[in-house]
């Protein structure tokens, strides 16, 4: 008892100078989710803010209209999209960085740089490639005599939402290489050289050695790429804005065009907490996930 309490009285000072900083990320995080579900289940009076119980009437209406089906649609497709596209994006420089070469250092670090640019200035940088009349795409391919190559890749339905894709997993994709490079070069390399041994070519030695041995690993990486996807937001406004006719517009701009086009407040915090429920689901299992990795690690130390 003794031990304990003087275990709790050397870590009061400790508590103390974190106290600030906890006391301002609950009033960050814990207001906007109570404002959020208050107001999902409220009928939100402008300009005064003051709401009237209205409750699950905002969930039946926004489920309503006639564009949610195409949000959710497009979500989906997105978050699969991102997630297949930096996958396969991080494991090909991952492998490739994962073999000792010339100025692999260098490769590495200008790997890196798309990870290291705000969101909003990749976003800006791939509006300009991808523009129709000036952009650098189409200028190239007219000017390798493929005129009738140039389109005008944000502006037409079938190829925005792959455009967008394309440049967010561009954006995103080193953080993934970085994982599973980290888990590579953790795979011991004795498991390698019995492999080939026994006669094992270079796809069955990642089949049966590299993929097992990145399994938590891919499994972490795929749970926050998951969240990450869902909570997409800055790139595709900057770029498409949700456009060309709602054909990028997935929850996170369906929320902020109903609450900050239509001042639909209700509407909008309600499919707010839909895709809070649907985050935090994930965000358990990444929890769980990584609470079993780490006590794996505990255990192998």
């Amino acid at each position: 008892m003794n031990t304990l309490r003087k275990r709790i009285v050397q870590k009061i000072p400790v508590y103390v100078l974190i106290l600030p900083c906890l006391l301002l990320l609950l009033m960050m995080m814990v207001y906007p989710i109570y404002q959020t579900i208050r107001f999902s289940m409220s009928e939100v009076v402008l300009p005064s803010f003051d709401t009237r119980f209205a409750g699950i009437d905002n969930f039946t209406k926004i489920l309503a209209k006639d564009e949610v089906p195409a949000v959710f649609k497009n979500t989906i497709i997105w978050v699969i999209g991102t997630i297949v596209l930096r996958f396969i994006l991080g494991f090909w420089a991952a492998l490739t960085f994962n073999v000792k070469l010339p100025g692999s250092i260098a490769l590495r670090i200008v790997c890196m740089l798309p990870w290291t640019v705000p969101s909003i200035v990749s976003a800006n940088l791939w509006r300009w490639i991808l523009q129709s009349d000036t952009g650098l795409l189409n200028g190239f391919l007219r000017a390798s005599g493929l005129p009738g190559w140039a389109h005008n890749w944000l502006g037409d339905s079938k190829t925005a939402e792959f455009a967008v894709l394309l440049a967010y997993s561009w954006a995103g994709f080193p953080f993934v290489m970085l994982m599973l490079l980290a888990g590579m070069q953790g795979i011991s390399k004795e498991l390698y050289e019995a492999g080939k041994i026994d006669g094992a070519n270079t796809i069955q030695l990642f089949r049966y050695i590299t993929v097992p041995g990145l399994k938590s690993i891919m499994l972490v990486i795929l749970l926050l790429e998951v969240i990450s996807g869902f909570n997409s937001f800055d790139m595709i406004m900057a770029m498409t804005g949700g456009g060309p006719g709602g054909a990028t517009e997935i929850l996170g701009l369906f929320i902020y065009r109903i609450g900050f086009t239509s001042f639909d407040f209700g509407g909008a915090s309600a499919i707010s907490f839909m895709l809070l429920l649907i985050v935090s689901v994930f965000f358990v299992f990444y929890g769980i996930v990584n609470t079993k990795a780490a006590r794996k690690r505990g255990m192998a130390g």
